[in-house]
């Protein structure tokens, strides 16, 4: 059940930590259910959040549809212009705040969290301008007959938007879909483990002065509450925009083929990096391990395979060992750290089980290698895996 919060008693519960809020049709609501806030350096509660679902997601959808049939917001370039300049000037105005947030909650070192910060202005201003540019198209078919093709805003949008970098993932989706009059007016779905980034950006529009109700409406779920499914499955939700997993992405895209959605999906993969050896290894290094270590991995960006040529596969490994072991993790509190945590208990997890199948999968290499070694000096003792790979590959099934 969804409950409005009146805004004397805005985001304040009994221990003076924040309850993080959904920001519906231009009012604060609650849920009723409520989920600590971590910060993922520490594991302290550093707040509470109205952890949403089905209902939620219900009441901020119902609240987008009545946006766009009452207002003329889907037909008022100027207004929808005025409401994206607006919104960079806010963004400009809670830089500080936003930056504190993102570093407290995401885990993002000071300098990572600015870099997210500071490009929002750009994206609301340069939409803002494309905006004031709608064209259409139109031909002589033939003479005296004109074909004209012209767009219209095709209703309600839903975000679901990532944790890694849950405000500039947002905006890039928000921006284009607020300026294009095709998804106008929006419903923008944010990760409960972003609850209080989610609620400053909320915040941040709220402030937006020619804003009209119901055009951007935000919930933070906790995972399997039922919220995003709920956007996917709804007939009154026309268009999907989602970052995330291939797997996710699969699988909302097979559900909202049943209402004919539109999709704007970026789903995960692989960022092999590689290192010939013609290369400057010491020019390489420093980048490879900025690849490797910002925002702790946990980015669509992350270097998350190195391949080196062999001829410089050792000294390139000593190169960057020796990197590595010099970046300090720590707190985004702390100044000196160059690599925040990892967001939560559960990727801690992750990562410790994927080490220790790193060791498994080393002693398995070792003993194959061990094995194809010994049975070519014993049946072929003058020739080499590299005359023949396939043939030891083979051999060794």
């Amino acid at each position: 059940m969804s409950v409005t919060v009146d805004k004397q008693d805005l985001a304040i519960n009994s221990d003076q930590q924040t309850l993080a809020l959904n920001w519906i049709n231009g009012e604060w609501v609650d849920s009723a259910q409520h989920t600590d806030s971590i910060n993922p350096a520490t594991g302290e509660v550093i707040g509470t959040y109205a952890d949403s679902g089905r209902d939620e997601a219900a009441l901020a959808t119902n609240a987008a549809v009545q946006a766009f049939r009452e207002s003329d917001w889907k037909d008022n370039r100027a207004l929808r212009a005025r409401v994206l300049n607006q919104t960079a000037d806010r963004f400009e105005a809670r830089r500080e705040e936003l930056i504190r947030i993102l570093s407290l909650e995401n885990g993002k070192i000071h300098a990572e969290a600015a870099f997210e910060v500071d490009m929002i202005p750009s994206k609301f201003r340069y939409w803002a301008s494309v905006v004031l540019t709608n064209y259409g198209r139109a031909l002589e078919v033939v003479p005296g007959h004109l074909s004209v093709v012209t767009r219209s805003a095709i209703g309600v949008a839903g975000i679901i938007a990532p944790f890694n970098s849950p405000l500039v993932l947002t905006v890039r989706s928000l921006a284009p879909a607020l300026a294009a009059g095709v998804t106008t007016v929006t419903v923008i779905k944010l990760p409960g483990n972003t609850a209080q980034i989610n609620y400053v950006f909320s915040k941040v529009l709220a402030e937006v002065p020619d804003l009209p109700k119901g055009v951007i409406n935000v919930f933070s779920e906790s995972k399997g509450r039922g919220g995003s499914s709920f956007l996917v499955e709804s007939k009154d939700i026309r268009v999907i925009s989602f970052t995330g997993s291939t797997k996710t992405g699969k699988a909302i895209s097979a559900t909202g083929a049943k209402t004919l959605k539109l999709f704007q999906t970026e789903l995960g993969g692989k960022t092999p990096m590689i290192i010939f050896d013609d290369a400057d290894l010491e020019a390489a290094a420093p980048k490879v391990e900025k690849a490797l270590t910002t925002f702790a991995g946990q980015f669509c960006m992350t270097g998350s395979r190195l391949l080196v040529q062999r001829a410089v596969a050792d000294r390139f490994r000593t190169l960057i060992t020796q990197r590595l072991q010099n970046v300090k993790p720590g707190p985004a509190s702390d100044p000196s750290s160059d690599m925040g945590p990892l967001i939560d208990k559960s990727n801690v997890s992750r990562v410790d089980k994927m080490l220790a199948r790193k060791k498994v999968y080393q002693e398995i290499a070792k003993a194959r290698r061990r094995n194809i070694y010994r049975r070519v000096e014993e049946s072929q003792p003058h020739s080499s895996i590299l005359d023949d790979p396939q043939s030891f590959l083979s051999s060794d099934s």
